[in-house]
């Protein structure tokens, strides 16, 4: 065996040992996190371990907007940009009072 394989085989001793070594230590390190944690009621989401989400659940369905102007065949909730059969109405001398439901 040369010198490089004998180095090499070194190498990977010392690599085994110390990832056995890791394994060892690991255990009373995570008990003693775990400790803290506890005794300071320390939660995840305190350790931005937890992705807060802002927004609506699945489980809730979105409720239907009433309709709050009718002109003929259109509507229009009033929500949003005026569209354009209420901006033409009002150009022609219409009040948006006027098609209020």
């Amino acid at each position: 065996m040369d010198e490089l394989e004998l180095i090499q085989q070194q190498i990977a001793e010392l690599q085994k040992k110390a990832e056995e070594l890791a394994i060892q230590k690991k255990q009373p390190v995570i008990d003693e996190i775990k400790a803290k944690l506890k005794a300071y009621g320390i939660t995840a989401k305190d350790l931005g371990l937890v992705e807060v989400v802002v927004s609506q659940s699945v489980d809730k369905p979105k409720k239907p907007v009433a309709i709050k102007y009718r002109h003929n065949e259109h509507t229009w909730t009033g929500r949003g940009m005026k569209p354009k059969w209420i901006v033409k109405y009002v150009e022609d001398g219409g009040k948006l009072e006027d098609l209020l439901v």
